[in-house]
Formats: C-alpha cells, structure tokens, sequence
C-alpha cells in the first residue's frame, strides 16, 4: 500500500469508524504496537487526497484554565507530538521513509490530527494548539523525503484548511506548501493561491513543546 493511499483510507474511513465506536484517548504505548501491516492486495495509491472538513468552531469558546478532562487530553496531544517528532527522527536516521515502518507515523500523525479537531471546540484562541500543525508537517516531511513534493503540498494545504498554520518555521505552513511546489514544479491550485497570497510569517508558539530535535 503506497504511503499516499494509506494516508486517503484512513482519513476517508475515520468517520464510519466513529459511528461504530466510541472516541478514546490514544496511548502512546499502544501506538507503538497497533502498526497497520501493510498488503500487496491493496488498490494503486490515487493521485490525490479528500481531507476530512474542517472541525466546526462555535463563537464563543471557552477560555483557560479548562477542566480537567480537557487538560488530560491536551497532555495527550502533546504527549503524540513528542512521540511523532522521535518516530520521524528515527525513520530518517535508518532512511526508512520507503519502508513499511513508516505506517507507525502514518498511525501517529493520524492520531494526533484526529485529536486536535476534537480539542478545537474547546480551545481559547490563544492556545498552543490551535494553530499547531506538527503531524501535518511531519507528514508532509516524509512525502519530501520520497520525492512526492506534490503531495506534500497537498498534505500542506489540508493542514491550511485545518486551521494547521504554524510549522515551527517563520513562514508557516503555507511557506511551506509553496516551497513543494517549487520543487514540484506544480503550479498552486485557486484554493492554494488564496492561502499563499495570505501568507506571512507564523507567530512565535512561545508554548510550543519542544520537539526531540530533527528538521523543520
């Protein structure tokens, strides 16, 4: 199964899994061991990825502190983000981004964005992770390193539509969608036009979690 395509099944199948059971809390632990295997009967990966719509955000949110569930599960959320950066560090020290070990940060990323949208509607403006975009750079990091810089712009605007601006980077997510077009040699779509004649460099995340070293 192609990283791409792994990438559009879990995300298209995320909404029936969730009519058939209840939302949990992933676990680092468990992550480390519920890799998908990966089958030589899957389908040829599709030349494009449907991102899930963006979470709906009401008017008035809350503001911090938050109760203790929130708490907990904003832990958790910074808890994958470790994770995700250590499991991405590991794979380019192997150069394993061909191999199937990366369906771990396929399933950790995929996690990680699951759980942010969940968080959204409870979130301040102002807190960390509502612009926070480190499982989509990471993915779209891994695409660069295999050469799909097409996907990885797309992977790029996904995190835009998301609300996903910050990258760690001055020039956002957005900066970085433009430069895997340029290595691309793809022109942006109407949609990635708006996003990149908008853009300007992200704020400093003051309260971002550090990550375990690699790239940006």
């Amino acid at each position: 199964m192609s990283f791409l395509h792994s990438l559009k099944k879990i995300w298209t199948g995320s909404e029936e899994a969730q009519e058939t059971q209840p939302a949990a809390l992933p676990q680092a632990a468990e992550a480390e061991q519920a890799v998908p295997q990966p089958s030589a009967a899957q389908p040829a990966a599709e030349t494009s990825i449907q991102p899930p719509p963006p979470a709906s955000l009401p008017e008035n949110r809350p503001q911090a502190p938050y109760e203790q569930q929130i708490m907990e599960r904003r832990s958790c959320y910074a808890q994958l983000v470790d994770k995700i950066s250590k499991v991405y560090n590991a794979l380019r020290g192997q150069d394993a981004f061909e191999s199937p070990d990366i369906d771990q940060l396929l399933l950790l990323c995929n996690q990680a964005i699951a759980l942010r949208k969940e968080l959204l509607p409870s979130l301040a403006p102002s807190d960390w992770i509502y612009p926070h975009g480190e499982a989509y750079k990471r993915l779209a990091m891994a695409l660069e390193k295999r050469g799909d810089y097409q996907g990885a712009a797309e992977i790029c605007l996904m995190a835009l539509r998301d609300g996903a601006v910050n990258d760690g980077s001055q020039t956002g997510m957005a900066g970085r969608m433009a430069r895997m077009l340029k290595k691309a040699k793809s022109s942006p779509t109407p949609e990635m036009k708006q996003y990149l004649q908008k853009r300007r460099p992200a704020p400093t995340e003051k309260s971002l979690p550090k990550a375990a070293g690699g790239e940006s």
